[in-house]
C-alpha cells in the first residue's frame, strides 16, 4: 500500500467503533489473515501470563492508560528543555516536574507550587486539552463503547515503537523518577476488557522538536500506527497470545517486521465538541479500544465540579481523576448514540 492508502486505513480504523468494521477493514488491505504480519506483543509468544493477568477490573486499566498519558506529556517538556530525564538535572518528583514544566517553578518554593488544584481555571483548561479521553460508539442496548486516550506527550518514532509501546518487562521508565509507570506492563492491563479479540488501535508521531534534526531511520518524522489483537489458542498452542501488526519488512524478517507508517503534517486525534477526532497535532499519540459497556461507563456529570471528569463503574466505585496524585487534568468529550 502507498504512504497515502495507509493514511487513509489509519483514518478509517480510528473511526471505526465496532471490532467488526476493524476486522473488514484490515481484511480488505490484506493483512488479517495475513500471518507473518503479525508479531508476538514483547518479541515472546507466552506473552499471556504477563498481559491477562494485569487487571482484574476496567476501571483501574483505564486509568493506567491515562497515568502513561501523563507520564508522556511530562516526558515531552523535560525533553523540550534539553532535560535528560534519567539525570539528576531532571526533576525529582512527579510535584517539582509539574512546577518546572508548566509553572516555571524550579523547586516547590511553597505549599502550592506544582499542584493542580491551585491553578486558575483558564490555565486548567488550557492544560486539559494536552490529554482527551472520547466516548464513541453505541449504548448498551446497540453494542460495545469506545473509548479514545489523546496526548500530546513526547511520542514515538514507527521504528521505536515496538521497544516502547509494543514492549514488556523493559526498563524504560525506571529511572525516571518523575513518572508513575515503572514496571513496563500496566498499560497491558485493559486488553482483556477490549471486545472478543481483545483489539486497540496505536497511532504515534514522535514531537519533531525532540528529535531536532537528529534522525537514526528514514521514519523518525513519520506517523506510525498499528492494531493489537489476541489470538485464540490453536494446534498444540495451549493459551492465547498477544500480536499487533507489523508487516514493514515481515517478508525478509519473519515475526519482526516494523509497523506502518505514513507521512502526514498534521492528524485529527483530539476531539473538538462532540466529534471526537477533529482537532489535530502535528505529534503525539492516540490509543483507541472497545469496551462493554456492561463494565465501565464514563460519567460526565460530576458533582458540580467540572474541573475533572470521573470514572464510574456499574458496581458503584468512583475513580476521581484528582484522586491521583498531581495527575495532569483531562479533558472529555462525548459521542456515543442515544446517550
Amino acid at each position: 500500500m502507498s504512504g497515502e492508502q495507509l493514511k487513509e486505513l489509519c483514518i478509517s480504523l480510528i473511526q471505526a467503533d465496532t471490532e467488526t468494521d476493524v476486522i473488514d477493514l484490515l481484511k480488505k488491505a490484506g493483512y488479517w489473515d495475513k500471518r507473518e504480519a503479525w508479531r508476538f506483543y514483547g518479541d515472546y509468544e507466552n506473552n499471556y501470563s504477563t498481559i491477562g493477568t494485569q487487571q482484574s477490573r476496567p476501571d483501574a486499566a483505564l486509568v493506567e492508560k491515562l497515568v502513561n498519558s501523563v507520564d508522556a506529556r511530562l516526558m515531552n517538556e523535560c525533553l523540550m528543555q534539553g532535560i535528560l530525564p534519567e539525570s539528576p538535572a531532571a526533576p525529582q518528583s512527579i510535584r517539582e516536574a509539574v512546577a518546572l514544566f508548566f509553572e516555571s517553578a524550579k523547586k516547590s518554593e511553597s505549599n502550592h507550587t506544582g499542584l493542580i488544584r491551585e491553578w486558575p481555571d483558564s490555565m486548567r483548561t488550557e492544560i486539559a486539552r494536552g490529554i482527551t479521553l472520547s466516548a464513541t460508539g453505541a449504548t448498551a442496548i446497540d453494542g460495545n463503547l469506545c473509548f479514545s486516550i489523546s496526548d500530546c506527550g513526547e511520542g514515538q518514532t514507527p521504528e521505536a515503537m515496538p521497544n516502547t509501546f509494543l514492549s514488556l518487562t523493559k526498563t524504560n521508565k525506571m529511572r525516571i523518577p518523575f513518572v508513575q509507570g515503572k514496571f513496563n506492563m500496566g498499560g497491558t492491563g485493559v486488553l482483556r476488557f477490549c471486545g472478543k479479540h481483545n483489539l486497540q488501535l496505536i497511532l504515534s508521531r514522535r514531537n519533531p522538536d525532540i528529535l531536532k534534526g537528529k534522525f537514526s531511520h528514514p521514519s523518525d518524522t513519520q506517523w506510525g500506527f498499528t492494531i493489537i489483537r489476541r489470538e485464540d489458542p490453536e494446534g498444540n498452542r495451549r493459551s492465547s497470545v498477544y500480536t499487533y501488526l507489523a508487516s514493514v519488512n515481515a517478508e525478509c524478517d519473519h515475526g519482526r517486521g516494523g509497523v506502518l507508517r505514513f507521512d502526514a503534517k498534521a492528524m485529527p486525534i483530539f476531539p473538538d465538541g462532540r466529534n471526537a477526532y477533529s482537532r489535530t497535532s502535528a505529534w503525539g499519540t492516540l490509543i483507541k479500544r472497545n469496551v462493554a459497556l456492561a463494565d465501565i461507563v464514563l460519567v460526565m456529570s460530576n458533582g458540580g465540579d467540572s474541573r475533572f471528569p470521573q470514572i464510574l463503574t456499574l458496581e458503584g466505585t468512583l475513580l476521581s481523576i484528582n484522586k491521583l496524585p498531581n495527575l495532569l487534568l483531562c479533558s472529555t468529550a462525548l459521542s456515543v448514540k442515544n446517550l
